[in-house]
């Protein structure tokens, strides 16, 4: 049997995990889809707040029926050769680029190691349902190589270069036990493209590989939120900024598209931003190599809790935009960006698209009415 040592890895100083992982995306959050299989132990507080993406929060003094809680994955004291796992799967499948562990108020209990395993799952084996024994005796390549963890703290361990292989799932291990609050796994999506050339499909999705690079403000919400499925559940979910006061103000966000595309379409969604929307957004687009931006949508009014859509200028099709910059006057807060497009013309729209098709929340036409 050949043994598969793990990637050299680099620790990564408290301060400069944020900058080093920011060309990546977290690839285990739950907001992408992220959620625990199976577990060993969860006695103290639950493995799934490893996936919460807002950073971990103290409650002294709040007691539940096991103990104090705690938000973040504990399990019980065993102390024995044996060792506790989680089983993840990635909301998006991905190449591995780091980690982050955070032990963040687990004082006296956090887990004094840990390491992170890979698995790929093929397209045959998705319909099957493993045990939790099966499950342990899958393939798992070492990715994170045993690491110490330090009480009450960001940890962020770089790899030595990006994995070649993509992975759809993770074993997280602590050994031998304790508790860990957040588990990042910053990576690049294995990008689902059509195999049609000619068929549209939304360039800026996360699953077609695309990211956020640089944003002005993400005081409420990050802009990586935009790039997500669905309309999401609140205003927790979306891109929102802070208040500006300033004169002229503007926010802004610029997204790498997983490839360049013809843009023929553009979806500006608010939905659950009801007193906060953006007055307006414009979208510019780039070509590869180019800082010349090209007006996909010029200044266009928006309103509170709904969808927008927008089709791009016959003339400007013929572009190939490799990034786009959303911008939002003056501020607020957008849930989702849609720019559908296609990798070479002519464009072809699927049977069943959703371009410019309205999907009405279930209180689309009642929320300003005014509440008893």
């Amino acid at each position: 049997m050949t043994v598969i040592n793990a990637p050299v890895n680099t620790p990564v100083p408290i301060e400069k995990i944020n900058e080093t992982f920011k060309q990546y995306i977290d690839l285990a959050v739950a907001t992408r889809g992220g959620k625990i299989i199976t577990l060993t132990d969860e006695w103290f507080a639950d493995a799934k707040n490893l996936l919460t993406p807002t950073a971990p929060i103290s409650a002294p003094g709040r007691f539940v029926p096991t103990g104090a809680w705690y938000d973040g994955w504990e399990t019980r004291r065993h102390n024995n050769p044996n060792y506790d796992w989680c089983v993840i799967q990635l909301g998006y499948a991905g190449t591995v680029a780091g980690f982050e562990v955070d032990t963040t108020y687990f004082t006296g209990n956090h887990s004094p190691f840990v390491s992170v395993e890979g698995y790929t799952e093929t397209s045959a084996a998705k319909a099957q349902i493993r045990s939790h024994e099966e499950w342990a005796k899958v393939e798992w390549v070492p990715i994170l190589s045993k690491v110490a963890l330090n009480p009450s703290a960001r940890h962020g361990f770089k790899l030595e270069e990006v994995t070649k292989q993509h992975y759809t799932h993770i074993r997280f291990c602590m050994y031998p036990d304790g508790g860990v609050a957040r588990l990042r796994v910053y990576g690049n999506v294995h990008q689902v493209h059509p195999e049609n050339k000619n068929e549209l499909y939304d360039l800026a999705a996360a699953a077609a590989g695309s990211v956020v690079v640089d944003y002005s403000d993400a005081h409420y919400g990050h802009p990586s939120n935009m790039l997500l499925p669905g309309r999401g559940h609140d205003m927790s979910d979306g891109w929102e900024t802070k208040r500006s006061r300033a004169p002229g103000h503007i926010d802004h966000a610029t997204i790498k598209l997983g490839s360049a595309g013809h843009v023929t379409d553009i979806e500006i969604d608010t939905a659950h931003y009801m007193g906060n929307p953006p007055k307006t957004v414009t979208i510019a687009g780039f070509e590869a190599g180019s800082e010349t931006p090209i007006l996909l949508l010029e200044e266009a009014p928006v309103g509170p809790h709904r969808q927008h859509f927008f089709k791009v200028s016959e003339n400007l099709t013929n572009k190939k935009i490799e990034k786009v910059k959303v911008i939002m006057i003056p501020d607020g807060g957008i849930k989702r960006v849609r720019v559908w497009g296609a990798s070479q013309l002519p464009a072809v729209k699927p049977e069943g698209s959703l371009i410019g098709v309205r999907q009405e929340l279930p209180d689309e036409h009642t929320w300003n009415q005014k509440k008893n």
